[in-house]
């Protein structure tokens, strides 16, 4: 029996079944700041990529400095922006929240996916290929929407979200672990390592993982690097939505 287990486990190959591969998930950039470069700094200095989310209205309403910045991030390979929506809004109408992909209409979604594809062709000369909703929020137009627009084969989105079983063409980047557990723009490194051990299980392999640095104190900061110190030392590879499409396009 033993020698048969050992063979067993010689078969396997190193690593196949511990894998564990984190994408740093930050939101809503819409300006050129300095928390945006402090945030890809601190990453990059523990050699971790990180992926940034365009309201892309911002392309049309900021000037050329702002296209400038975001293609010198661009051209480092350090840092993958992605289609965070047009407008980034949210309203009620006839008493029911809505939002710029939750409840808005197949026809609002379609042309805000299009327009912000667009912003970012003229901008950057290339397609977002990844999608995440404003607020998380999706729903079946949003599926419907997604399916238009080849370009985009990745979506960001919530553990088991009913609209992402119509999106099953897609590679899906389910936000398994909580970045900031006071809120929006509020890291807590403590209650992060809290959350972790509750989840921590063979079968968590792959998070995307939420931050939204323009909303960070300086306590935020300590507290972001902290979490990604934490990761790297649990043994997590950090990877860009385009990188990990291509690891499952060579295991398929």
């Amino acid at each position: 029996m033993k020698t048969l287990l050992l063979a067993l486990a010689l078969a396997i190959p190193a690593g196949a079944a511990t894998e564990r591969i984190a994408i740093v998930k930050t939101d809503d950039v819409r300006t050129a700041n300095g928390k945006w470069d402090r945030c890809f700094k601190i990453a990059h200095d523990k050699g971790i990529k990180v992926s940034a989310g365009i309201i892309a209205d911002s392309l049309e309403k900021q000037g050329s400095a702002y296209h400038q910045w975001l293609r010198k991030w661009d051209a480092t390979g350090m840092v993958e922006f992605w289609n965070h929506g047009w407008d980034h809004k949210r309203w009620t109408e006839g008493g029911k929240n809505k939002s710029e992909f939750g409840g808005s209409g197949y026809a609002h979604q379609i042309k805000h996916l299009e327009k912000a594809q667009a912003a970012y062709k003229n901008a950057l000369g290339k397609d977002f290929t990844v999608f995440g909703g404003p607020f998380n929020a999706m729903d079946q137009d949003t599926a419907k929407a997604l399916g238009k627009i080849p370009e985009l084969k990745l979506v960001f989105c919530n553990p088991g979200a009913p609209a992402t079983m119509a999106m099953r063409d897609r590679i899906l980047l389910p936000m398994s672990l909580r970045g900031e557990h006071d809120g929006t723009g509020k890291p807590d490194f403590q209650k992060f390592k809290e959350d972790y051990a509750k989840k921590d299980s063979p079968n968590l392999t792959f998070a995307a993982i939420q931050f939204h640095p323009t909303g960070f104190s300086e306590k935020g900061f300590k507290d972001y690097a902290a979490i990604l110190d934490f990761l790297k030392s649990e043994g997590w590879t950090f990877m860009l939505p385009s990188e990990y499409a291509e690891t499952k396009r060579k295991r398929n």
